[in-house]
């Protein structure tokens, strides 16, 4: 689901986690649940009403996004979550980050006038940075918001 976008895998994911922690599947239920345990201290109490990521109705700022990320670290380490996100030159980011593969991983996400890209980059420097961008209301293709997220992170990359 991290490699290749599964939107209907995302759902069915977040009715088997509220399944397995309340004993049925609700999705409103398990993401209050979440918003209260879990997801408890986010810097910005998020808006968040499906699995995927699809309703416009989600609000998440790059801030949580980072939260959860940095939370993700502590708990798995980055030997895991290597093996889950997609680096340079795979997943969804195929088409990107090919001369830095090794270097990033992270998700993307796309609908209409939105292009986000969140996840952990290794500076040429060792340093381990923590990033997400939320580009919205734009009137350029995804192809080109995607190239200039690039642009953007192989400056941070370079210069950190």
């Amino acid at each position: 689901m991290m490699h290749r976008s599964d939107n209907f895998f995302a759902e069915q994911m977040l009715l088997m986690v509220s399944n397995e922690m309340l004993g049925v599947m609700n999705d409103e239920r398990i993401i209050d649940t979440l918003l209260k345990t879990d997801f408890k201290d986010l810097p910005q109490r998020p808006r968040w009403v499906d699995g995927s990521g699809l309703s416009r109705y989600n609000l998440f700022t790059p801030q949580d996004i980072v939260f959860i990320l940095n939370k993700m670290n502590n708990e798995f380490g980055m030997d895991r979550i290597k093996e889950i996100l997609p680096t340079g030159g795979e997943g969804t980011i195929s088409n990107y980050y090919k001369t830095d593969s090794g270097y990033i991983y992270g998700k993307t996400g796309t609908l209409s006038g939105v292009v986000s890209f969140s996840g952990f980059l290794y500076t040429r420097k060792g340093k381990l940075l923590i990033f997400s961008t939320l580009v919205n209301n734009h009137n350029n293709s995804a192809t080109e918001i995607r190239k200039a997220i690039e642009k953007f992170l192989q400056g941070i990359r370079n210069r950190y």
